[in-house]
């Protein structure tokens, strides 16, 4: 499984959803498949095949490569990370969170409007307290959201975007996220529902505070 993830991942580097305002690459349909990867996999596996997917990305030059070179491949490992451990705990993704909305808010310049972002998994990990239907959702913000976390965080300090920048791209940001979120738990609530694997999962306990 890991390796048809990490496959997926590679072959959606091809495929551009959005551009990447201020560098010349794309953000790719890859990020639909990196919530697949967290959720489905194992920790290791999860990290093993965002990493292999991210090093294909890389020596083929594909998606954000021309911008962000080989540390492009350090921006799904951090999603994928972040975003798997929120099986263990659900808030597990929100100390990188935090780290990141600090960085943005002393060196970025950009606008605050920014962390309409951030908050996006604080507000699911919350709900999918009482709602148990919002962790698999949890999970994948999680995952897209961290991985948009990592990305800024290189850009802030390799691309040193003007302030006024941020704004612009922030439309097309949510755009991105909104995509990697729902066609990720539209294809992960088909596993579940459909596939033996989907059984294999709901009848572990997996989460935790």
């Amino acid at each position: 499984m890991a390796s048809v993830l990490a496959t997926a991942y590679s072959i959606c580097s091809y495929l551009p959803i959005s551009v990447f305002i201020g560098g010349e690459g794309f953000i790719t349909a890859n990020v639909t498949i990196l919530p697949l990867i967290a959720y489905l996999l194992d920790f290791e596996y999860a990290l093993t095949a965002s990493v292999i997917g991210g090093a294909v990305m890389y020596f083929t030059g594909t998606s954000i490569t021309p911008i962000f070179g080989p540390l492009a491949v350090t921006i799904p490992a951090l999603g994928a990370i972040f975003g798997n451990l929120t099986k263990k705990s659900r808030f597990a993704a929100l100390p990188l969170v935090a780290a990141g909305a600090v960085i943005y808010l002393l060196f970025s310049g950009g606008t605050a409007l920014w962390l309409a972002l951030y908050i996006a998994p604080v507000i699911t990990s919350i709900l999918s307290l009482k709602h148990a239907n919002l962790e698999l959702v949890n999970c994948c913000v999680s995952t897209a959201v961290s991985e948009l976390i990592a990305m800024d965080i290189l850009t802030i300090f390799l691309l040193n975007f003007p302030g006024y920048l941020w704004i612009i791209i922030l439309p097309f940001a949510t755009y991105e996220r909104t995509v990697a979120v729902f066609a990720s738990t539209l294809i992960l609530r088909g596993v579940m529902k459909y596939t033996k694997m989907g059984s294999v999962l709901q009848s572990s306990k997996r989460y935790k505070m």
